[in-house]
């Protein structure tokens, strides 16, 4: 027993695993992940509808969104998707989560403009060409590697027209100032969240000073197996992201804030790279 549990806590090389598709096309944890981007009570997911609707109504007034073409990556069940389109916005939504997107394309049609859903893997697949607008809410570029960083931002890059524009957001240092080394441990942890079958579940916390990077990392032990995943976190400064935009050959960088649940929020910030 004391090598397992030296095993599941010791500390992983930064960004050394990764197992975000588990989190999004395991059916239980599929349909658990589909639900809590339904719920505006919790942020686990997706932000409050509230806010979701403070930033579309900032990019259509920043960006213009009718007629526009825009792309939005990891659109889940189309929170944002939806809202582009009702605009007059001629979007594109992808996800690799088949579960999120069957939800988008069935509660999100309309009798004409209704946005196109594709099951894709925004790291690996064609992106959609010739996009005015792409978008990456939630913080969702936190979860990739400097390396996966990279390969999107090139990726967005090319899809995007001369002028065109990359809205998304980070979490900001005082987020990670949060931070800190921790251990939880529970029967049927998280309420049930990572099976439908009995289980115990480890949570390890682990901050990385040098790279500002965090992970959570989720054991969980079941009657006949034992699976974990690994969510890593990687925090910006306005000039760690610029440096990175810049890298990837973005012309233009600005920083916005009021992306959070609450407008005066400081643990992330908007970022738009035009090329």
């Amino acid at each position: 027993m004391y090598k397992e549990l030296a095993k599941i806590s010791a500390r992983p090389g930064v960004f050394s695993i990764y197992t975000a598709d588990t989190l999004w096309t395991q059916p239980h944890l599929a349909t658990q992940m589909l639900r809590f981007h339904l719920d505006s009570d919790t942020e686990l997911a997706s932000r409050p509808v509230e806010a979701i609707d403070r930033v579309v109504d900032w990019i259509d007034r920043s960006f213009g969104l009718d007629g526009t073409s825009v792309s939005d990556l990891g659109c889940g069940p189309g929170l944002y998707a939806r809202r582009y389109a009702e605009r007059g916005a001629v979007v594109h939504g992808l996800d690799f989560s088949q579960n999120s997107i069957d939800y988008a394309r069935e509660h999100n049609a309309f009798s004409s403009g209704s946005p196109t859903y594709l099951v894709a893997d925004y790291l690996k697949d064609q992106l959609p060409g010739k996009q005015d607008l792409i978008t990456l809410i939630y913080c969702d570029i936190c979860a990739l590697s400097p390396d996966q960083s990279r390969t999107l931002l090139g990726k967005v890059r090319q899809s995007l027209v001369p002028g065109g524009r990359f809205v998304f957001d980070v979490f900001s240092m005082s987020a990670f100032e949060g931070v800190a080394d921790a251990v939880t441990f529970g029967r049927n942890f998280m309420d049930g969240f990572w099976s439908a079958d009995a289980y115990f579940a480890f949570k390890h916390t682990h901050r990385y000073d040098d790279d500002a990077v965090s992970l959570d990392r989720y054991t969980i032990v079941e009657e006949d197996r034992t699976w974990e995943v690994f969510n890593w976190l990687q925090y910006y400064s306005r000039d760690t992201i610029t440096h990175l935009l810049k890298q990837a050959g973005f012309a233009g960088v600005e920083f916005t804030d009021g992306f959070g649940s609450d407008p005066s929020d400081a643990s992330a910030f908007g970022v738009v790279a035009s090329v």
